[in-house]
């Protein structure tokens, strides 16, 4: 099975979008950091996220104090770096695990570090390829989340609300 790092924004888009629990039908083994679930503040957010955690279906990699250290050096090089999004990076980086994120700096960062990327749309890609939504639900999720302010590649969301209203 396909071990998957999240960071945070992908986890607030997937709830945002009503999307969580059939991202978690996927083939993959979620993991995050202990980071990222601290830096989740919603109330809602945070009950679904310790509901996945509680239910085993999450796991969330606890830093030692020697990666802290690896990861607020990594947030030193670049301090547009957040220390969640530093431990996510740091994280898949270690063991060579998809990252998946939102973040567009994250991305680069981590891409150009050699770390395999992937972000809300290829969820979406994954979630339609599967079955576990049609292409038209994808479509309209996807539009949801760019109504609602979601910071997604314009260009690459206009290609697939193309495909998948055709």
């Amino acid at each position: 099975m396909q071990i998957v790092v999240n960071d945070t924004n992908l986890f607030i888009d997937l709830i945002h979008a009503e999307l969580i629990d059939l991202f978690f039908q996927l083939p993959f083994e979620v993991h995050t950091t202990d980071f990222v679930v601290g830096e989740i503040e919603d109330s809602e957010q945070e009950a679904i996220i310790m509901e996945l955690i509680v239910t085993e279906r999450l796991y969330v990699a606890e830093m030692t104090s020697g990666e802290v250290e690896e990861i607020l050096l990594l947030q030193v090089a670049d301090n547009r770096l957040s220390i969640p999004d530093c431990s996510v990076w740091y994280y898949s980086k270690k063991n060579s695990f998809i990252l998946l994120t939102g973040d567009n700096l994250l991305r680069k960062t981590a891409s150009n570090d050699q770390i395999t990327v992937r972000g809300i749309l290829y969820v979406f890609d994954e979630l339609v390829r599967t079955g576990l939504i049609s292409s038209v639900e994808a479509s309209v999720k996807l539009q949801f989340l760019l109504d609602t302010g979601s910071r997604l590649p314009k260009d690459d969301c206009i290609d697939r609300l193309k495909e998948w209203n055709k």
